[in-house]
């Protein structure tokens, strides 16, 4: 039984993609479903309001902890769960470190083409501090041993950046009974509109989600249809200012926008379960929660043809990056379907269930220790 020291920074919500992430994996190795291996012990702190106590908890005290229980007898790992705590390896740490990779846009910020704008994605212009910490991820990336990425192509791009260290894939895993609607359906929301299309849109309404894509395309559509179409945003709001952009455009549209905002987790379940489907038109994702949060709810998606969300779904449902045409085409196709639970995203949902994810973490520590 080897045993595992698993660390983080400053302690961040479970409903964050890496909070949520981090409290998963943490559940799935104390419980001992990471077959050969234990936990030691989870580092992280809890984020104080002053700046000056979150700089030298972050750069000075945590590391330095991190640090010395890595040195101890019995700690065979020392497992970071996200990249933005890389400055945590250690200087010639006695043990392998490894890094689990969401994605790499706020460490090497990158352009994208949206369609209809240069999107960029990361800071572009960080602060005299952020370029004080960017450099000391980069440092501690350098350092590691591996890395376990979300997705092939954030493998694809450490692997660029880093040549000298692998880089294996091993996509998140979610509970799949949580959404399975024939274990675990519940009430319909009261937002559910029993004689319209209910379109799901989830995640921030920032420039790279592409939400005016999404409302554009609908506009597309023939009135007759158009009107009993509505589309649901669920997700924290990034700004009030590009709430009401997108509400105007929708309005400008002719399109239903239902702006729900951010929700608990037990109402997510039932979103994916009660609405038609989900519209997922972002161009860059590390790995695209929702479009599997869909297929785990038996419900379909439509998705972007972009890295790393078009892994997760068949090819007739990734849609063309900058055709909105398509888009309303696939949509109208949908809107004279029935509504019923997909049994194909059911079986394609088995791909990130707890036990694969469990037993390709598992294979990935065991290549650290075959040389």
């Amino acid at each position: 039984m080897r045993r595992v020291l698993v660390a983080r920074g400053g302690e961040v919500s479970s409903f964050s993609g890496l909070g949520g992430s981090h409290e998963r994996f943490v559940k799935l190795l104390a419980a001992g479903d990471i077959l050969d291996y234990s936990l030691v012990a989870t580092l992280q702190y809890p984020i104080a309001n002053n700046p000056l106590t979150r700089a030298y908890r972050r750069w000075i005290s945590h590391p330095k902890k991190v640090a010395k229980l890595a040195v101890k007898d019995k700690v065979d790992i020392l497992h970071i769960t996200d990249q933005e705590q890389a400055h945590l390896i250690p200087k010639n740490c006695p043990i392998p470190v490894v890094v689990y990779v969401h994605d790499m846009f706020h460490i090497f910020p990158t352009i994208i083409d949206s369609g209809k704008e240069i999107v960029e994605v990361g800071d572009h212009k960080p602060s005299i501090l952020r370029r004080f910490d960017l450099n000391k991820l980069r440092k501690g990336l350098s350092r590691a041993n591996l890395f376990i990425c979300n997705s092939p192509s954030t493998a694809e791009i450490i692997g660029r950046v880093y040549p000298d260290t692998p880089a294996i894939s091993v996509p998140y895993c979610i509970d799949l009974e949580l959404y399975n609607p024939h274990k675990n359906l519940r009430p319909k929301p009261n937002w559910i509109s029993d004689d319209k299309m209910n379109l799901l849109i989830v995640g921030s309404e920032e420039p790279r989600k592409r939400l005016d894509f999404a409302i554009e395309a609908i506009a597309m559509l023939p009135e007759d249809i158009r009107s009993k179409i509505v589309i649901h945003k669920v997700g924290a709001e990034s700004s009030s200012a590009s709430r009401k952009e997108l509400e105007d455009l929708a309005i400008h549209c002719q399109v239903e926008l239902n702006w729900l905002g951010r929700m608990e987790q037990e109402e997510l379940y039932a979103a994916y379960q009660h609405t038609n489907g989900l519209l997922f038109p972002s161009c860059a994702e590390g790995f695209g929660l929702p479009a599997v949060e869909a297929l785990a709810a038996g419900s379909w998606a439509f998705i972007a043809d972009f890295p790393a969300h078009n892994m997760h779904l068949p090819e007739e449902s990734c849609l063309p990056k900058y055709n909105q045409q398509a888009w309303a085409d696939a949509v109208e196709k949908k809107f004279h379907e029935p509504r019923q639970i997909n049994e194909e995203s059911l079986e394609l949902s088995q791909r990130y269930s707890n036990k694969s994810f469990t037993n390709n973490i598992a294979k990935s520590w065991n290549s650290l220790f075959e040389n």
